[in-house]
């Protein structure tokens, strides 16, 4: 009955951002299309701006205004075109509009063939979409353009696996095993573990978390090459292990449009990115951007203050999510975070402050109603728990969570003036008729013990640790075992104060 019990509290950066595709102009009728500028070149087809939000509109007029000015110019030469088209691909890019964006590249492609860069961000926009045959042949040109595109080749590995060419997927990966050591392991890692050769696999994995520990993901390959050897407890370690940090070569081509996004959106967007690849650094930066755009931005406030405590600056983390928390102090999205961090600072005073606060502008919130009564509880304010448990319990009977709080503290409060075996016992029977789960069968055990039936107690909690057991849940019969013991005296009642 601690912490464990403050998961409603909980939320992720990627909860905390809309889907990219998620009422964006991706999805509006296009405007109309711009004509080839030279013959053999295809028309490039323009989105409605109208629906973005203003710096993003004016950023894409401004770029369609400077293709326009140059192909306008006379005597224009070829490669000037060709950079126009480009420029302009990048900008429909950032912003994921890939129609407008592969039709630019191209036409910068087609008037400029020996230009790597046009060639790498189309075989990037082909793998973003899904596209991979595709995807590979234009890598494969960028490669042939420019030998030295080594973040191509780490590309082109990650597309030859997608597409099961495990033996050419091996062949780019171990190409740049100096440049990119990481990623280069990391994919090998990702053949051999399609391959079954899973000691190869894992020795690919360890030695990528040797080199960049934050690489949290690579935890649940590492599982999945511990399976297919059959030792499984390493497996659920390293299950136990996986994050968001993901391993990526650097590419500053690709990398060249995330400094060209504006609008506040795609760089929350664009900043979750970066928290999910471990590129705290980079997440920080674009959430900064996001606030500046947008001050009130909530998302973006608490993202920062998330990667903020990622990167060990707790003062900062907290002012952001304060701020957040004061813009919306009844989102879930804005108050859990908050909550979360106070508590990982062992700030529980605070944390019981907002967690207050809470729980006045949404008093049906279960989850904080619970959060709240345990700390209050913590911080031995049993009275204040129990009422702000009873007034829940009394305008929502069905509710399992608070009722198995209020019957675990009317059961074992330190406070023995707040003991109530009868009623503790009556709501334990109440919850395990609908919920019979073995913490369940503790909760009236722990009742049982409170008026002096430790027979009975036991049977409870030895029923709870078979049920445990059946369920395969290690950890709670290792827990229940551990409690059982205190039931097998004569006087089981739990101690108070």
């Amino acid at each position: 009955m601690s912490h464990s019990l403050l998961c409603a509290a909980c939320v992720t950066v990627a909860s905390l951002v809309a889907s990219p595709r998620s009422g964006s102009a991706q999805e509006s009728a296009p405007a109309g299309d711009l004509a080839p500028a030279r013959p053999g070149l295809v028309a490039v087809p323009i989105p409605r701006l109208d629906p973005l939000e203003p710096a993003v509109a004016g950023q894409l007029r401004e770029a369609r205004l400077e293709f326009e000015r140059v192909v306008a110019k006379s005597g224009s030469a070829r490669s000037d075109v060709a950079t126009a088209y480009g420029s302009l691909g990048q900008a429909f890019h950032a912003y994921e509009f890939f129609e407008a964006a592969e039709a630019s590249y191209a036409n910068a492609a087609r008037l400029a063939p020996g230009e790597v860069k046009w060639l790498h961000l189309l075989a990037y926009l082909h793998q973003q979409t899904g596209r991979l045959e595709e995807s590979a042949d234009r890598f494969l040109a960028a490669r042939r353009a420019q030998p030295d595109d080594h973040a191509a080749a780490v590309r082109l590995g990650e597309v030859y696996v997608g597409l099961n060419r495990l033996r050419d997927a091996r062949e780019q990966f171990e190409s740049v095993q100096t440049r990119f050591p990481a990623a280069a392991r990391n994919g090998l890692g990702e053949v051999a573990l399609r391959e079954g050769r899973f000691e190869e696999a894992i020795g690919h994995f360890r030695a990528v978390l040797e080199r960049a520990p934050q690489a949290t993901a690579v935890h649940y390959s590492l599982a999945m090459a511990y399976r297919g050897l059959g030792r499984l407890a390493e497996a659920r370690s390293h299950l136990e292990q996986r994050g968001p940090g993901g391993i990526t070569a650097v590419d500053p081509i690709v990398e060249s449009l995330q400094t060209l996004v504006r609008g506040e959106r795609l760089l929350v967007i664009q900043g979750s990115r970066a928290y999910e690849a471990g590129k705290f650094e980079d997440a920080a930066k674009a959430f900064r951007r996001a606030i500046g755009v947008a001050p009130d931005s909530v998302s973006a406030r608490v993202n920062l203050g998330l990667v903020l405590s990622q990167l060990g600056d707790t003062a900062g983390a907290v002012e952001q999510l304060r701020i957040a928390f004061e813009q919306a102090p009844g989102d879930a999205n804005a108050s859990g975070p908050l909550i979360s961090t106070l508590l990982r600072l062992k700030r529980e005073d605070e944390a019981i402050e907002i967690l207050t606060r809470v729980t006045l502008v949404n008093p049906d919130d279960e989850g904080m109603l619970v959060s709240l009564s345990i700390l209050l509880a913590h911080r031995e304010r049993y009275r204040e728990a129990v009422a702000l448990l009873e007034d829940g319990h009394r305008r929502f009977p069905e509710r399992t969570p608070t009722a198995t709080t209020l019957a675990r503290l009317l059961a074992s409060s330190p406070d023995l003036s707040l003991r109530n075996g009868p009623r503790a016992l009556e709501l334990a029977m109440a919850v395990y008729a609908t919920s019979p789960t073995p913490a369940d069968g503790e909760t009236i055990a722990l009742a049982l013990a409170e008026l002096g039936r430790c027979d009975q107690a036991l049977e409870w909690m030895q029923r709870a640790v078979t049920e445990a057991e059946r369920a395969q849940d290690a950890a709670e019969s290792a827990r229940l075992k551990g409690e059982t013991s205190r039931f097998q005296t004569a006087s089981c009642r739990a101690p108070g104060q």
